[in-house]
């Protein structure tokens, strides 16, 4: 089994929107090219960094087509990596927020994929069980979080 990593990297969220967004969706919701994207993508480039507007844009392009949000959870991602192990009351409430949206993505991607007018019909597709057990490691991150941040 392949090493999981321990959050996404804005790379990894980039490569997903190229492989969901066609070349009209993304000029639309950028005024940018697909080439420019894929410049963004490889790490092995110095000039890679997207900007914050393209991000939250091409975000809600994906969050349109129910494919959602993977630069906002990197973004959410690195924040907590950087604030893990934080006893003040801030960092445990709002790992309780940050746990209780998670949760929500969680039942709702269940939701969708139990759906019988989902893609999988009554039986849940691989596609849908890779969101379920995505969402549920983001809850399980969560945990582990709040766990770090009582200690």
């Amino acid at each position: 089994m392949p090493k999981v990593r321990d959050f996404l990297t804005i790379e990894q969220a980039i490569i997903h929107a190229l492989k969901e967004l066609s070349d009209e969706e993304i000029y639309s919701a950028t005024k940018k090219k697909r080439e420019d994207l894929v410049k963004y993508s490889d790490p092995k480039k110095s000039d890679r960094n997207i900007t914050h507007r393209d991000s939250v844009e091409i975000d809600i392009a994906l969050m349109k087509k129910d494919k959602g949000h993977p630069l906002l959870d990197v973004h959410h991602a690195i924040m907590d990596k950087a604030l893990a192990g934080h006893n003040q009351k801030n960092t445990i409430t709002q790992s309780l927020l940050h746990m209780g949206a998670r949760i929500g993505r969680l039942m709702e991607v269940t939701e969708k994929a139990t759906d019988p007018s989902s893609p999988g019909g009554t039986s849940i597709s691989k596609n849908e069980k890779d969101e379920i057990y995505a969402a549920l490691k983001e809850v399980e991150q969560k945990i582990a979080s709040l766990k770090k941040s009582i200690e």
